[in-house]
């Protein structure tokens, strides 16, 4: 049942990741979220990067890397995952 619930975390991830693709190539962006985003580009590589940081936590919980994998790997999770969201963040705000 534990690798169940990870392969949809996983799934959920890519999704989000997926969309943040989607939304560089074509510009395209959630109805939800129209109203609040002002730059499509950070807000795209936002996306990509938190669904990569995401996947790569999920993927550590599934497989149980010991010793240092562990660490490493959730260090880098937590970067992408941060920088993601500094991103969406960043684009949000108004011009000056």
């Amino acid at each position: 049942m534990r690798y169940v619930g990870h392969g949809v975390l996983i799934a959920v991830a890519l999704a989000i990741a997926v969309g943040g693709v989607v939304e560089l190539l074509t510009g395209w962006i959630h109805p939800w979220e129209r109203a609040r985003v002002l730059r499509p580009v950070p807000h795209g590589v936002g996306q990509v990067l938190t669904g990569s940081g995401l996947c790569c936590f999920f993927g550590v919980g599934a497989f149980s890397p010991t010793g240092d994998a562990l660490r490493v790997l959730l260090a880098v999770s937590a970067g992408l995952f941060v920088a993601g969201i500094v991103l969406v963040g960043v684009s949000r705000l108004p011009d000056r």
